[in-house]
């Protein structure tokens, strides 16, 4: 579109507005200003124009160079990158060759030094074999350590021929020193080796370079070697006996003695020979005195226990010995795995063999303990008047037990000192039942009776107390798991029976008396009773009874089992007194009223006369059960007495405190003269009775 053409439409457009001639004169001249500016602009656009176009084509030039400057770059980059591609490729070949050289150079420094262990290994297999000829030990040690490290540098190389052959070599080398070395340490002890105790002491040094497995064995051939002859002397017949034991500890004394005097300083401390050849000893006699038991078939008890103390003393006297020779290594973590830790069992080595042949033992024992019981118990005396009111065989019984345990601890703590505990029991139960048996017997003398009887109660009350410490002693005698089977609970038992029996005979006797009073009670017409006054008769026979009896007892027994008895002693009095009365027909106003004095009676006279010499607990805790007990007593006796509503309706509070209510009340209801179906309130206490 012409950028004028605007222009010229206005002019138009001004024509049309203004037709007049005068009009356009003006505007003539105004055309022309704007043709002029027109004109101008139109210069000025040309040239602007032109510059553009100058500068457009600078800009293409400029453009055409840097295209050809950027072709050169690209071109010389790739240049570059042919050039250090080419140089990478020459870098890796050499990095390549001069690894190759790097592993050229450690294969040859390790087949060099190969080869010089390897003629080490060869010239030591050779002095070794020339040190092993002329038994230089010191050297051999050195050698056999130096050849066990360069050994270990050909672990990866074991299966090549040359390292075959060479340890095969090595092998029957260490082989042959071995037996040499065994026959140097027995020829020793034979004193037909001429070696010197360096020599042997340098040995010594090479038996622990061959290992631990090698050292014991050595040990074990020379500890046979010694102790051959001492199995061959007493495996002869005039030897085969128990009463050559004691010179079998004799004869290992001799030797040991000599053995120390040659071997001095031979062997190392720390490698323990002499437990060693105790240990082999001890099973060699072992054995032996097995077999001596086996093929007697009547062992002497004298012979028997001689033989086996004596073999006690010589286990503990060499227990004793090697735990102080050699507290030095025992119990501790060693780092020389050739010193000794633990020292071999010696005590029971021997004696252990004896335990299943020990009956002969233990029948004796049993004969003279159940003699011995027999004999106590018969010399057994009531003394009133000494401090200790208890039968004098309870503490010889146990003072025996005490010494026979201390004889059997010296033989077993085993089977035998098991047995000795079963012997115990026995004779606890021999004991209780003896006892038992004679208070059966003392009934005819009613005085020697009662007090017997007391004195049996205090000698239960000491067993039971006794037994505990009993059975803790046992334990202590006993290994695990026979000090875990002690258990002396039942014994304690049978002492709780004799006790009951006693309070039972006392209570009997005690019955024997009373029940003659209350026949004079039932006798008595208490529908038409009509003197009432003081206690009745029967009360006061039973309460003068029981001063008597109570006075004869008071001082033999302890407290605590004084009040025990009286407690029983009073719920009989209570019983004996309700069953009297409910065998009564009919009781009349005054005769209940004259069975309560009776019943108060009772209760007064009863904590009068038990009344302690000093007031205590205990005391209180007897006058509380006395009147608790005896209330029962009241209660009945005041329920017969009510009316039948009243009855009615105090009964269930007796029915709460007495388990015998249901019992009780058909017997109340016949004092009463009643029947059940009187007191229909009552239904439940017969349904319970039903």
């Amino acid at each position: 579109m012409n950028p004028y053409s605007a222009n010229f439409d206005c002019i138009k457009h001004i024509n049309t507005l203004f037709p007049n001639e005068q009009s356009l004169v003006g505007i003539d001249t105004e055309i022309e200003k704007l043709q002029s500016e027109l004109t101008q602009l139109q210069s000025e656009l040309q040239e602007d124009i032109h510059e553009h176009a100058v500068m457009q084509n600078k800009i293409w030039r400029d453009v055409q160079d840097v295209e050809q400057l950027s072709q050169g770059i690209v071109t010389e980059i790739q240049e570059i990158k042919q050039k250090a591609e080419k140089s990478e490729d020459l870098v890796y070949s050499m990095c390549k060759d001069i690894k190759s050289l790097d592993i050229a150079k450690r294969n040859l420094t390790f087949s060099i030094a190969a080869l010089k262990k390897f003629i080490m290994m060869l010239t030591a297999i050779e002095k070794l074999k020339e040190h092993c000829k002329d038994k230089k030990y010191a050297e051999v040690a050195n050698l056999l350590s130096a050849f066990t490290e360069l050994s270990q540098y050909f672990v990866k190389f074991q299966n090549i021929p040359q390292i075959l052959e060479i340890n095969g070599e090595k092998e029957q080398l260490i082989k042959d020193l071995k037996l040499q070395l065994i026959d140097d340490f027995i020829l020793f002890q034979k004193g037909t080796n001429l070696m010197q105790i360096k020599d042997l002491q340098d040995a010594c040094q090479t038996v622990e370079h061959l290992g631990l497995k090698f050292r014991d064995e050595l040990i074990q051939k020379v500890c046979k070697y010694i102790i051959s002859p001492y199995q061959e002397l007493f495996q002869q017949i005039e030897n085969r006996s128990l009463e050559t034991t004691e010179r079998r500890y004799a004869w290992m004394a001799r030797v040991i003695k000599d053995f120390d005097t040659k071997t001095q300083n031979v062997f190392p401390e720390y490698w323990a020979v002499h437990c060693q050849i105790y240990y082999e000893f001890c099973a060699v006699t072992r054995l032996q005195i097995t077999d001596i038991l086996e093929s007697l078939k009547d062992l002497e008890v004298a012979v028997l226990m001689k033989a086996l103390q004596a073999t006690l003393k010589f286990e503990q006297k060499l227990n004793d010995e090697m735990k102080k020779r050699y507290d030095e290594w025992l119990g501790k973590k060693n780092s020389n795995q050739f010193a000794i830790s633990e020292l071999p069992k010696i005590k029971g080595a021997i004696s252990d063999s004896f335990e299943p042949y020990l009956r002969p033992y233990i029948d004796s024992e049993e004969r003279e303990l159940m003699q011995h019981i027999q004999n106590i118990l018969n010399s057994d005396k009531l003394d009133v008047e000494g401090d200790l009111k208890m039968l004098n065989s309870s503490m010889s019984m146990f003072a025996y037990f005490k010494q026979m345990l201390k004889r059997a601890s010296q033989y077993s703590r085993t089977q035998v000192m098991f047995d000795i505990q079963k012997l115990i029991k026995k004779a606890l139960k021999k004991y209780s039942d003896e006892i038992i048996m004679k208070i059966n017997q003392s009934r005819n003398n009613e005085q020697l009776s009662q007090i017997f009887c007391c004195f049996v109660i205090n000698t239960a009350e000491y067993c039971k107390e006794t037994i505990p410490g009993l059975q803790e002693s046992l334990v202590q005698h006993l290994d695990s798991p026979f000090s875990d089977q002690v258990e002396l609970s039942n014994e304690e038992e049978y002492f709780n029976q004799m006790m009951n029996k006693s309070i039972e005979t006392l209570l009997v006797y005690v019955d024997s008396k009373v029940d003659q009073f209350y026949q004079q009670m039932l006798k008595i017409d208490w529908n038409e009773f009509e003197n009432m006054g003081d206690a009745s008769k029967y009360i006061r026979d039973t309460i003068s009874f029981l001063e008597g009896h109570i006075k004869t007892i008071k001082d033999l027994l302890s407290e605590s089992y004084l009040i025990f008895y009286l407690n029983k002693l009073v719920v009989y009095l209570n019983n004996k007194f309700i069953n009297s009365v409910f065998r009564i027909k009919k009781i009349s106003e005054i005769g209940l009223s004259q069975l309560m004095l009776d019943v108060s009676e009772l209760k007064t006279n009863l904590v009068r006369i038990s009344k302690l010499k000093q007031e205590s607990k205990s005391q209180q805790s007897f006058n509380n059960f006395v009147q608790k007990t005896l209330s029962r007593s009241d209660s009945i006796l005041k329920l017969i007495q009510m009316s039948i509503e009243k009855f009615v309706e105090n009964f269930p509070d007796y029915a709460k405190k007495y388990e015998s209510a249901p019992t009780d009340l058909d017997k109340i209801l016949g004092l009463k003269q009643l029947r059940r179906q009187d007191v229909p309130q009552l239904n439940k206490f017969f349904t319970k009775i039903n």
